[in-house]
């Protein structure tokens, strides 16, 4: 079995840089935290609205 010798190896992964991580991170946690005071407004909506 010499085949496995000539078989393409995967490259190596390397993370992201720091500032896509980053604004990854903002982009989700902003998110969030948007989908978070918009369900709190709404939960405040349906027990102060008639």
């Amino acid at each position: 079995m010499t085949g496995f010798r000539n078989a393409p190896s995967a490259p190596p992964s390397t993370p992201p840089p720091v500032g896509t991580r980053m604004i990854g991170f903002f982009l989700l946690g902003g998110t969030m935290w948007i989908a978070g005071l918009f369900a709190l407004f709404r939960a405040v909506m349906a027990v102060a609205a008639p």
